[in-house]
């Protein structure tokens, strides 16, 4: 019984091990991601307009985030730079019947190492 108990407990250590050595390494992979906060102006008048939107840009390879403002009329796209670009995220804006216009760009990454 001691045994098994033993086992056991060795088991579950070493796929905790695993896990966080997983995690650890998934960390790193998050550092040297390039990720850029652009605001694109967005011609919006409804909750469908917005949720059609949100949903479209999330599903776009490379964003990571999506959010329209619907008063302000402002998509928040946080996107990783090496897969997408700002120029992308406003082509599937309008591809949906959206005049999308860049605003502002930022990088999440600055002054990280």
């Amino acid at each position: 019984m001691k045994k098994s108990i033993l086992t056991t407990i060795g088991v579950f250590f070493t796929l905790a091990f695993a896990f966080v050595l997983a995690g650890s390494n998934s960390l790193a992979a998050d550092k040297n991601t390039k990720t850029i906060e652009c605001k694109v102006s967005i011609d919006v008048q409804s909750f469908y307009d917005k949720d059609m939107v949100e949903k479209e840009l999330k599903n776009h390879d490379g964003v990571m985030e999506a959010y329209v403002d619907l008063d302000e009329k402002i998509a928040y796209v946080t996107y990783e730079k090496s897969v997408t670009n700002s120029e992308n995220v406003c082509k599937v804006i309008k591809g949906l019947g959206f005049e999308a216009k860049l605003l502002e760009e930022t990088d999440k990454n600055f002054g990280l190492k």
